[in-house]
């Protein structure tokens, strides 16, 4: 899961203040949103997951520093979004 920096700190801050797990007010939100999509009509559109089935880590990844991998993730939304392979395929 990728959050955008600033709200995470956002969250992080939150769960502080309220002495709380970052998770849990994670958690707490999700079950809001659902809970709340759940009162809306539902479609029938199929939806696909995408699943990683790799063997581990790149070597030149890092998972504690986010310029390692989030190229290569921006680089692999835009080739769903646009159907072009990046260049990292």
């Amino acid at each position: 899961m990728r959050l955008d920096e600033t709200l995470m700190r956002e969250v992080k801050s939150y769960a502080a203040r309220h002495q709380r797990t970052f998770t849990s007010v994670l958690e707490d939100a999700l079950r809001r949103l659902l809970k709340e999509e759940g009162d809306m009509p539902r479609t029938t559109e199929r939806i696909d997951v995408v699943v990683y089935t790799g063997s581990g880590v790149r070597v030149d990844v890092d998972l504690d520093d986010r310029s390692t991998w989030q190229p290569l993730l921006d680089a692999e939304d835009a080739e769903r979004f646009t159907g072009a392979p990046h260049a990292d395929a």
